[in-house]
């Protein structure tokens, strides 16, 4: 009967107790419907809406949320850039955040937050030096290419001592998201902290758009210790019921781009498993990077230019 006060959103003191027999979120449990645009295909999920933590000084926890709302992503002026950081080559995407946003899990009775899901949405865009200028991301090995040139570029040149800082991809899995144009998702673990018997996790979905754009969402859950069930469980089951629900509904325009390469192809399965990638997969002298500073908290995949 007073679940719905057990589990309010809000933290009581910062001395409070904060060990969590059982944690729930977010507030507003429903899932909602969201629908994204690029030109004529739309991208549907559902989840439900964020609240903010209340309490006092570090206790609150707002959302800070990025939407597009109703508006065609493609056609949206002046979207964040972003750029994959380390030590590696400039990669050959245009990167754009268009969306973001957080789900808060909290503890019984005032304890506070337990528990977080970061979803993040990047447009990625062939450049004009890329070797994938002219392909099509439709074509399945070009797009697995193309997330493997992605991730190299963003991870496969960052080092702890002799060992990667990432391991991926992990758990790779097909995503029928609609009759024609497929998705994958996989996992990326950071080990630099907690090896790999303790890593850190972000579950990454990704697929094409156009023959030259391809959507990037991250879900970061390193504030996670894996082998806490109470935090653990919840959390990815979140996570995992927004992946479930997602779906395309492509129009005439794109859906004539991809049977052109179906024309040619006529197997346009994407692979069904894939390896983990030894890093880095492309040898090239690292390129000096434009200023930056950080957008994320950890070990986030996105830096926005720094306009100052």
């Amino acid at each position: 009967m007073l679940g719905w006060l057990k589990f309010f959103p809000f933290a009581y003191t910062q001395g409070a107790v904060r060990n969590a027999t059982e944690i729930r979120g977010p507030y507003f449990s429903k899932p909602r419907l969201n629908k994204w645009i690029f030109g004529d295909v739309n991208f549907y999920f559902d989840a439900p809406w964020a609240n903010p933590v209340f309490g006092f000084g570090g206790d609150f926890w707002s959302v800070d949320a990025i939407k597009p709302g109703g508006r065609d992503i493609l056609k949206i002026q002046y979207l964040e850039r972003v750029y994959g950081r380390g030590p590696g080559p400039v990669d050959a995407w245009i990167k754009e955040r268009f969306y973001e946003n957080t789900w808060y899990f909290v503890g019984q009775w005032f304890s506070g937050r337990k528990s977080r899901l970061t979803m993040r949405g990047i447009l990625n865009t062939v450049a004009d030096d890329s070797q994938f200028k002219g392909l099509s991301l439709f074509h399945p090995r070009v797009f697995e290419s193309a997330i493997a040139d992605y991730f190299d570029h963003s991870h496969g040149y960052k080092r702890s001592g002799k060992r990667p800082d990432c391991r991926a991809p992990l758990n790779w899995r097909l995503l029928p998201l609609s009759d024609s144009v497929q998705g994958v998702k996989f996992d990326l673990h950071y080990i630099a902290n907690g090896g790999k018997d303790n890593p850190e996790l972000v579950r990454v979905v990704a697929f094409p758009i156009s023959s030259s754009q391809f959507v990037i969402i991250y879900f970061d859950m390193t504030a996670l210790l894996l082998h806490d069930e109470i935090t653990t469980k919840p959390t990815m089951a979140l996570c995992d019921s927004i992946i479930e629900s997602m779906s395309l509904k492509v129009g005439k325009k794109t859906l004539s781009e991809w049977e052109k390469v179906k024309d040619n192809c006529p197997d346009m399965s994407l692979a069904e498993t894939m390896g983990e990638y030894q890093w880095p997969l492309f040898e090239e002298k690292p390129s000096k990077k434009p200023k930056e500073r950080d957008i994320t908290s950890m070990h986030g995949q996105d830096w926005i230019e720094n306009k100052s």
